[in-house]
């Protein structure tokens, strides 16, 4: 998880400097003051905390499903019958045990990692948008403002495209496939939860980019007709 945030955050950064050298080159490309920077330090850091509340609620709404359909369908199960030498295999019934035992480990860090990670990511976004009030800049017109909605749409469009069709995928595949013990059976607290969390988040930056060029585009009115006599 402490991975995948970090490459999202560095994704982040790379797509916000390319957005802004296209519609502010002088704040990326001559004006460095700091003012500018920290501005662009409070979107950037907006975005990381939006993030972060997103993982937090996906672990969240795992732990649901693992209480709400259980820990095998939830978590997945890994093959209960494993090549091995013969009179060393372990029975089914142990490899079972054992793996409800880490998967009801998984669940409490679901349940404890779900709080912490959405509650100071949530205080992280919170403090964040304040200081980019506190500064004047967050103006909804600005350039800065549009790409960061730009990147948004981007960073959460692109996750749930990947994330719920995988998840639908593997809950179709429990529920409608019948698995034997020699299998492994994926899990639907990864892909699925992921998937479900990020599309709203991805249809809401939608919604506000497609608003932000409404109001950008300029009307163009009509021009006096020219008659030919």
């Amino acid at each position: 998880m402490t991975i995948g945030i970090l490459v999202a955050v560095g994704v982040t950064c790379t797509v916000i400097l390319a957005l802004l050298l296209i519609f502010r080159r002088d704040l990326v490309g001559v004006d460095l003051s700091g003012q500018s920077l920290l501005r662009l330090y409070l979107y950037l850091a907006s975005l990381a905390g939006v993030i972060t509340v997103t993982v937090g609620v996906s672990l969240l709404l795992a732990w649901g499903m693992g209480n709400a359909f259980g820990l095998e369908t939830a978590y997945g199960r890994p093959p209960l019958v494993t090549p091995c030498p013969p009179g060393q295999c372990p029975e089914p019934a142990q490899l079972a045990l054992q793996y409800q035992h880490q998967s009801e480990q998984r669940l409490s860090g679901d349940l404890i990692g779900g709080l912490t990670t959405g509650l100071f990511g949530l205080l992280f976004y919170v403090g964040h948008k304040l200081g980019r009030r506190a500064v004047g800049g967050d103006d909804d017109t600005s350039a800065l403002h549009r790409a960061y909605v730009v990147l948004g749409t981007f960073v959460f469009g692109l996750s749930a495209i990947v994330l719920l069709p995988v998840g639908v995928y593997q809950a179709l595949s429990i529920w409608l496939i019948p698995h034997t013990d020699d299998v492994f059976v994926p899990g639907i607290a990864d892909a699925l939860t992921g998937g479900i969390v990020t599309t709203p988040i991805w249809l809401f930056y939608l919604l506000r980019m497609a608003r932000g060029a409404r109001v950008a585009t300029p009307r163009v009115r009509p021009g006096p007709m020219l008659s030919i006599s």
